[in-house]
């Protein structure tokens, strides 16, 4: 139990031992109204309504009656109209705050027991034979820091990448493949050239004659049906159609992964849509010979799904007519495989908002199938805006990859410590340029992803990203690194110290924005909202830097103060740490 929870704890068994009201009558909050005391406060309108008397003479008589343990967390106590407000005894709130830091270490703002529950959390999801476009990139980011607060929470998590290596769309491809040869290239490079193929292969079915000059559809035979017959084959296991397919997956998943590295994203399973396709005949004569399902022509339709909410889904497909699945069909499939070996309690898909439909359509067939009763979530997300304001695409142009965009944020970030370097701002090596110029160039695309809801539409802005002011990775990152400075001049720490010396306003206001994070871990993965440590990290940096600016630590009044202030820089250097690892971002000593 942390600090704050404790707090609470007192006050609770306080307030009962006067037998003047119930645990269940209870509803401690922050005091809100302008000029209120307190770290804590009771309203007493529930307890007074239950008794039926008046909230402010029951806030009263509490306030006499109450007995407060001589060591506790509780200082003062103050009745304002129906509110009782109690404040939290400094000296014993600093000393219990820099403990938990100092016991739990890395795992500060963690659960203190597992749940044992499962949750899988699907993210990334890439195509093969495809480069991650900026819908990738956010689903990357979102879902590694989301899968990081569930394990931080004590749930056992598993990260899966669903990769995108089924359908027609691969006939395509081993069709281009073999009309045009494998790329010369290596990495996302390669990738590059398969979308070239891939899209000269598409112009010759939309109009072989503007595409290709050469090619003579006579001689050549049906594009469509050549695709086809290799899609088939795929399907059949035709050893060369399956050798031209494993190529692709095997390249793709080794060029992402060099991204993925730099990101300090992994995954327990990668498995692509291919994999449940054993499972898909299951899932379609179940719905076909339920209810919930029309045959026609071969295809099977199903119609008037109420969604979780009661609403009437629109009538879609999980097989067309001519024997094909969709991508519902395989969701569900993996959903049933997903229940099977991992019996999860959710599974949470990190996808864009445009596939919103797609997901209240399947979970609510895999529900009325049987298939799973895990609380299953989409969480979506906006839209990448250039500088400019304009939508990244594709056909516009201005379509932005991880590879580039990771190059392009260390080249900046390495361009910006050179020139601190050059200013004399900060001493580095040249390694030491190279290494900082990675975190903090990783770190601003992180950040710039997640400082806000997932659900708003996000730009790519380099100035405001790489900002060494304000609400920025690298601020962020900058206030962990003088924390560590502070903490080299001052080595050692000393083991004994007075906690009870930190009583300034700065110092109480620090204690309090570390003292918050195991609540805001918590708040955080009920809400799917990285965001929300985004907004702790920045209101401790600042904390952090009002409290430098009023306080000396290395010069401090007294040798028991300096070892007070060193203590309360190490926890505010861990606390960051931890908060910035939740969102995958490095944390550099020197910058």
């Amino acid at each position: 139990m942390y600090t704050f929870e404790r707090f609470a704890q007192e006050i609770k068994q306080a307030l009962v031992a006067t037998g003047l009201l119930t645990e269940d009558q209870i509803d401690l909050s922050v005091p809100k109204a302008k000029g209120a005391t307190g770290d804590l406060a009771l309203p007493c309108f529930k307890a007074a309504k239950a008794q039926g008397g008046n909230p402010a003479q029951l806030a009263q008589q509490l306030a006499q009656q109450l007995t407060l343990p001589a060591d506790g967390l509780i200082g003062t106590v103050e009745v304002a109209g129906p509110y009782v407000n109690f404040s939290l005894r400094q000296a014993a709130f600093a000393a219990e705050v820099l403990h938990d830091v100092a016991e739990r270490g890395e795992h500060y703002g963690c659960a203190d027991n597992a749940t044992g529950r499962t949750v899988i959390v699907e993210y990334s999801s890439p195509n093969i034979a495809k480069r991650m476009h900026v819908g990738h990139i956010r689903s990357t980011i979102i879902g590694q820091a989301i899968a990081n607060l569930y394990a931080c929470s004590g749930y056992q998590v598993v990260r899966d990448n669903h990769l995108g290596d089924y359908g027609k769309q691969f006939g395509v491809m081993i069709a281009a493949v073999q009309r045009y040869g494998r790329p010369d290239a290596e990495g996302e490079a390669a990738l590059e050239q398969m979308e070239g193929i891939y899209q000269r292969y598409n112009n010759l079915l939309r109009d072989a004659a503007a595409a290709d000059e050469e090619f003579n559809p006579d001689a050549e035979g049906d594009l469509d049906d050549e695709a086809r017959a290799w899609s088939l084959k795929l399907e059949q296991d035709d050893p060369q159609a399956v050798e031209l397919w494993q190529w692709m997956v095997d390249l793709t998943k080794a060029a992402n992964q060099r991204n993925y590295d730099r990101l300090g994203v992994h995954f327990d399973t990668q498995h692509g849509e291919s994999f449940y396709k054993h499972l898909l005949g299951e899932v379609i004569n179940a719905a076909g010979e339920s209810e919930l399902a029309e045959r026609d022509n071969g295809a099977v339709i199903i119609k008037d799904l109420p969604d979780a909410r009661g609403k009437t889904l629109p009538t879609f497909l999980i097989q067309r007519s001519d024997g094909g699945t969709l991508y519902i069909t395989r969701d569900i499939a993996t959903i049933k495989h997903r229940e099977a070996t991992y019996d999860p309690a959710a599974i949470i898909y990190i996808v864009g908002q445009p596939q919103e439909l797609h997901f209240r359509q399947t979970f609510a067939l895999a529900r009325a199938l049987g298939y799973t009763d895990a609380e299953l979530t989409h969480v979506s997300f906006g839209t990448v805006f250039d500088a400019q304001g304009q939508a990244l695409s594709t056909r516009k142009g201005n379509m932005i990859y991880l590879e580039a965009l990771l190059d392009e944020s260390y080249t900046r970030a390495k361009a910006l410590i050179e020139q601190k370097v050059a200013e004399g701002k900060t001493t580095l090596s040249a390694e030491q340029i190279d290494a900082v110029a990675k975190q903090v160039g990783v770190g601003a695309v992180i950040y710039n992803d997640l400082y806000q809801d997932p659900k708003r539409n996000i730009t790519v802005d380099w100035d405001r990203m790489l900002a060494f002011e304000g609400n920025s990775a690298p601020y962020l990152q900058y206030m962990h690194a003088r924390c560590c400075s502070i903490l080299r001049e001052g080595a050692p720490l000393a083991a004994d110290y007075s906690a009870a010396l930190l009583v300034h306003p700065t110092e109480q206001s620090l204690l309090k924005e570390i003292a918050r994070l195991p609540e805001v871990v918590r708040e955080a993965a009920e809400r799917f909202a990285p965001f929300v440590i985004a907004d702790w990290l920045y209101a401790t940096a600042r904390a952090f830097s009002a409290f430098y600016d009023a306080c000396s630590v290395l010069k401090a009044e007294t040798a028991e103060l300096r070892a007070a202030r060193l203590h309360l820089v190490d926890a505010t250097a861990q606390a960051l740490r931890n908060g910035l690892a939740l969102l995958s971002i490095q944390a550099p000593e020197r910058m």
